[in-house]
């Protein structure tokens, strides 16, 4: 009778284990970024308005992402890009440089940006649960592994997806089109404060007659915390 009872009780810690299990819940759509974004700094040249939007201050980054991912070393930029010309321009994602004063910043993939801010350490999610509901947690031990894994492996799909699909990519902006999209870069290690932050996007006309470049400076940005190396995971894995 008394192990029916640990068990039915290690059963209803259980259910709020798994309530209280990671969530992915970002407040913005690509159509939200488009429409309601506030740019930090903007440029117009031959009829294209070129604008960025810092999604660096954690604040903001929340609203995106769910996460403060800048402690994580993933710089997000929202670049948006405005045709009011007669013409179509291209605007390749390899092209689009990031420099903090003289040092030029890696690009990272979505996916990559999205693995910075994922939590994937789940069997120590399952421990510190188990420890915390006490001995009668661990009568259902293996259940709370295999589930903490599961749910938590699902949620970072859909982080990576999330970034993915805000990704910029290789874009063709015809006239009187609007596009956007995140651009990610490494926040070296140790960094609290990004100054003299610029970007330098390229758009090229489709018939290859003219290419404008622009160069926008950001103002300096405060992290929440220091960028730690500890909290940067290899990429590579």
């Amino acid at each position: 009778m008394l192990l029916k009872d640990c068990r039915e009780i290690a059963l209803f810690g259980a259910s709020f284990f798994f309530i209280g299990c990671a969530t992915f819940e970002p407040g913005l759509s690509y159509q939200d970024l488009m429409r309601d974004g506030r740019p930090t700094v903007r440029q117009v040249r031959e009829g294209l308005e070129v604008s960025v939007e810092e999604f660096v201050t954690a604040k903001k980054s929340l609203r995106a992402f769910d996460a403060d991912i800048a402690p994580y070393g993933a710089l997000a930029l929202f670049l948006r890009i405005e045709n009011k010309s007669a013409a179509a321009y291209t605007v390749r994602q390899a092209e689009v440089k990031a420099l903090l004063g003289d040092q030029s910043l890696s690009p990272l993939r979505g996916v990559d940006a999205a693995r910075r801010a994922a939590t994937r350490d789940t069997a120590s999610k399952a421990l510190a649960w188990t420890v915390a509901t006490g001995p009668f947690a661990l009568l259902l031990w293996p259940v709370t592994v295999s589930g903490s894994g599961s749910h938590t492996q699902t949620v970072n799909q859909r982080i990576e997806r999330h970034f993915e699909n805000l990704e910029l990519g290789n874009i063709l902006v015809r006239a009187n089109q609007g596009v956007g999209g995140f651009l990610y870069f490494a926040i070296p290690g140790g960094m609290k404060k990004l100054e003299r932050l610029t970007l330098k996007p390229i758009a090229a006309q489709e018939n290859g007659a003219k290419t404008v470049v622009f160069e926008l400076s950001l103002p300096a940005l405060e992290l929440s915390t220091p960028v730690s190396p500890a909290k940067t995971p290899d990429e590579s894995n």
